[in-house]
Formats: structure tokens, sequence, C-alpha cells
């Protein structure tokens, strides 16, 4: 394991979430990289610390989420396009012989959430 691949594990390392197996790995790289320990030792306090101030704030009042909940009405929170999604997957039938590769996603936020791909798609 090199420092950049290490980087990528630290974070979950200093949450208490990396996997046994990856946790070794790790485990053995930072036995020679003082630098990548370091930034272990500040992952941990930064997870430390985080949760300590989490803890100490208070908890929201009905009337917070009240508040949250009316400006939030008439934001749309997602949304399913399925008569779109059916007009594609016809289309795509019928052009490509009846193969035509799926996905599915969802639009959260205004964000797109792929929820799966099948490559070799339906017949």
């Amino acid at each position: 394991m090199n420092c950049q691949d290490a980087r990528k594990l630290i974070p979950w390392q200093a949450a208490g979430s990396l996997p046994d197996e990856e946790g070794a790995a790790l485990a053995a790289h930072l036995a020679g990289c003082p630098a990548c320990r370091a930034e272990l030792a500040q992952a941990v306090r930064l997870v430390r610390d985080l949760r300590e101030a989490f803890g100490l704030m208070p908890e929201p009042t009905t009337e917070v989420w009240a508040r949250t909940l009316a400006r939030a009405r008439g934001i749309p929170l997602g949304s399913l396009d399925v008569g779109s999604f059916l007009l594609g997957l016809s289309i795509g039938l019928s052009v490509r012989g009846g193969k035509v590769p799926l996905t599915g996603e969802l639009k959260l936020f205004g964000h797109r959430v792929p929820l799966f791909e099948i490559e070799g798609g339906a017949r």
C-alpha cells in the first residue's frame, strides 16, 4: 500500500468503520510511514472533536422543525419520470433489436442518484 491508498482509508479508520482486512493493510503501511501516522492522528482528533461537538448540540425543538418544514414546502424533493423512461425504453428496444441497457435513477434535491444499471439490458 502506498500513501495515496492509505489516505483514502484514513478517514474510515479514524471513524472506526474500516473493515478488518483493509485495516490490517493500513496498519502495515502506518508502521513504516510517519506522515500517514500523523494524518491518522489528526483525523482521529477531528472525529473525536466532531462527536463531542454534536453531543453538546441541543435537540431541535418542534418549533424549529415546523419552521423548517414550512420553508421546504413547494421545494421539489424528488421526481420520477416514468413516462420519459417508458418512451426511451420502447424506442431503445425497437432500435437495438429488442436489447437495450437499463438504468434507473432518482432525482433528489436536484442531484441524480443512480439506483441500478443492467448492461445486457432487457429482452
